[in-house]
């Protein structure tokens, strides 16, 4: 019982501490760091007094879901991660609606990019950028368009960050509670004293024969 009982004490404290290591190097020793950036696909033209005006069309939009799923393409991504883009990418087009109804309205597209190296986010971001502005030209060059008719993207603002993600932590941290706590559980299970359960199972079963047995023929089950 003894020894049963500081294996148990043992285990539970090796659990702690591994725990609230693995919890302090999640919140102080492995942030992941988000850049991000908005871009509006416009055509801007001059009137005769000077001044510039954006259209926003259906093309527009269209332009923005067509670089959509060129970013989605493993071999652009590919791409950009051989340029230096090795961040984690994501690429999506403004909608209301939800996900797997999405309505697509206005031309405005968000690149977000994510990694434990803050330098590493705004090269990604950038190298993306680059990487937007060529194909939409190449896109509408194929279609015969040239001049200042031509759709380009324009950054909303500045990039965003490199900021720190406190939702990843947040999280990282719940799962390293939620698999001590199930760690706890099944030492307290294993270790659990079994000496003062009943018997269950053919064991049980057998016992109470015998014991029946004995008692029907007048003698005792210790006899």
């Amino acid at each position: 019982m003894r020894r049963r009982l500081v294996v148990r004490c043992c285990c539970l404290a090796l659990i702690f501490l591994v725990a609230a290591g693995s919890v302090l190097w999640v919140r102080y020793r492995s942030p992941l760091y988000q850049s991000s950036v908005t871009v509006a696909f416009v055509t801007k033209t001059q009137n005769f007094r000077g001044e510039v005006y954006d259209h926003f069309t259906d093309n527009h939009i269209f332009m923005a879901l067509a670089t959509g799923r060129f970013f989605d393409n493993p071999g652009t991504r590919d791409q950009l991660r051989r340029m230096g883009g090795t961040a984690a990418f994501d690429y999506r087009v403004a909608h209301w609606g939800n996900e797997e109804l999405p309505v697509y309205g206005q031309p405005y597209a968000t690149m977000q990019a994510l990694s434990d190296d803050p330098v590493e986010t705004l090269e990604t971001v950038n190298l993306a950028l680059r990487l937007l502005g060529q194909k939409t030209q190449r896109l509408q060059a194929g279609a015969g368009a040239s001049g200042k008719v031509m759709i380009k993207p324009e950054i909303i603002g500045s990039i965003i960050g490199p900021e720190r993600q406190g939702l990843q932590k947040t999280r990282a941290t719940v799962g390293v509670g939620l698999m001590a706590l199930l760690a706890m559980v099944g030492v307290l299970t294993v270790t659990r004293d079994r000496r003062r359960e009943p018997p269950v199972g053919p064991a049980a079963a057998r016992g109470g024969r015998w014991r029946g047995a004995g008692l029907a023929t007048g003698g005792h089950p210790s006899s």
